[in-house]
């Protein structure tokens, strides 16, 4: 992630900008170079350290055990939560007007807290686990591998896309089991310390993770040419900065990451949705589609984005009581936008150009900080 360039790199561009003025003969423009974002290596590998930890405490503990505190625990977050609670109870009355259902709704929402515990038990337990025991745990009832492997066959990789439903990150690690190759966009929700730990947990097992930064996306584009697999996660703007749609039958806007990178790379786009079932997890693979690329790129985005939400409508109401978004979907307060390019950051690509277009206009800061970058955000993922 970037951060403002190092002292030592704003003193280089005035003296390049001061002799600009002084002499005529056209110069190499100086760009700084940015770094990524710093971290304190003892608590970063600290984190770590109690990642592990608690991997190996909580595989010590019978798995019957183990789905019985989680359990306690959801109730426990429940209980105490402030405005979780009310987060997800509007997300699910959203959906379920939309579906034409009559649920109950405390019942539904209960069950969200849950199953988010027992994620994240599952989560702390990955690494622990064989390939055997992902593959399985995994029953396909819809769909099928075969479309995986014709989208390697094509030669363009494939962008998986999938919402927090069910086990999410369980089901990353059963993709990789059988030997997809696979990289992972994920966010920072939380502080960095927790991050660290929870990304360490999430790519364990061979995924590679990469942040919604510049390099980020790079990495992504470079792994679907490496003709492997891009996975997003798409069911909210946490960045408040996405596109426009009609979600569940709402105005709103979702991250429109994915679409633009099928658009430019010509990937297919996948859906993936999983469900967390007595004898361990259901998984339905959807059929792929492409995302056209004509003269006009903003038609071209709305219609990869309404089938996008097409199936994001159909995965999320199949699995309502297991849809962990805590966060509301649909909100009536007026949206601050949310940069992913921070000021100053070295735009490549045309890809990142082009997505930086979209996005809305940054703010105007004091000249004298004009060569500095800044990271905003605390909140994730905008994919």
């Amino acid at each position: 992630m970037a951060t403002r360039p190092r002292a030592d790199e704003d003193a280089s561009v005035q003296e390049a900008d001061s002799a600009a003025s002084e002499d005529p003969t056209p110069r190499i423009k100086f760009r700084p170079q940015f770094r990524k974002e710093e971290r304190r290596e003892f608590r970063y590998w600290l984190s770590i350290a109690i990642a592990v930890f608690f991997s190996w405490a909580f595989w010590l503990i019978p798995g019957p055990v183990r789905g019985w505190f989680a359990d306690r625990c959801g109730d426990m977050f429940y209980r105490s939560s402030k405005t979780y609670p009310d987060n997800v109870g509007s997300n699910v009355e959203t959906v379920m007007l939309h579906a034409g259902t009559n649920q109950d709704r405390e019942i539904i929402v209960r069950s969200v807290f849950r199953n988010s515990a027992r994620n994240f038990m599952d989560l702390i337990t990955m690494p622990r686990q064989s390939n055997k025991a992902f593959l399985n745990s995994v029953r396909l009832v819809s769909g099928s591998w075969a479309t995986l492997d014709e989208a390697i066959a094509a030669g363009k990789g494939g962008i998986l896309f999938t919402g927090h439903v069910g086990c999410f990150d369980f089901i990353g690690q059963a993709i990789s089991a059988r030997g997809y190759k696979l990289t992972v966009v994920t966010g920072r929700t939380t502080s960095r310390f927790i991050f660290d730990g929870v990304t360490y947990l999430r790519g364990a097992r061979g995924a590679t993770m990469v942040e919604p930064t510049p390099s980020g996306v790079r990495s992504v584009v470079k792994a679907l040419r490496r003709n492997e697999f891009a996975v997003f996660v798409t069911d909210r703007d946490f960045f408040q900065n996405g596109m426009d749609a009609t979600f569940m039958g709402v105005d709103t806007t979702l991250p429109p990451g994915a679409i633009r990178i099928a658009r430019e790379t010509g990937a297919p786009l996948i859906s993936i949705f999983t469900r967390r079932v007595k004898s361990g997890h259901e998984l339905r693979i959807g059929q792929p589609f492409h995302v056209r690329k004509t003269d006009d790129m903003q038609a071209d985005l709305a219609e990869g984005m309404k089938s996008l939400v097409a199936e994001l409508e159909s995965g999320i109401s199949a699995s309502l009581d297991q849809w962990a978004m805590f966060q509301r979907v649909w909100s009536d307060v007026d949206r601050v936008p949310i940069r992913v390019f921070p000021v100053g950051s070295p735009l490549e690509s045309e890809l990142l150009e082009r997505v930086a277009s979209a996005l809305p206009e940054r703010e105007t800061r004091p000249a004298k900080r004009e060569h500095q970058s800044s990271v905003t955000s605390t909140d994730d993922v905008k994919s």
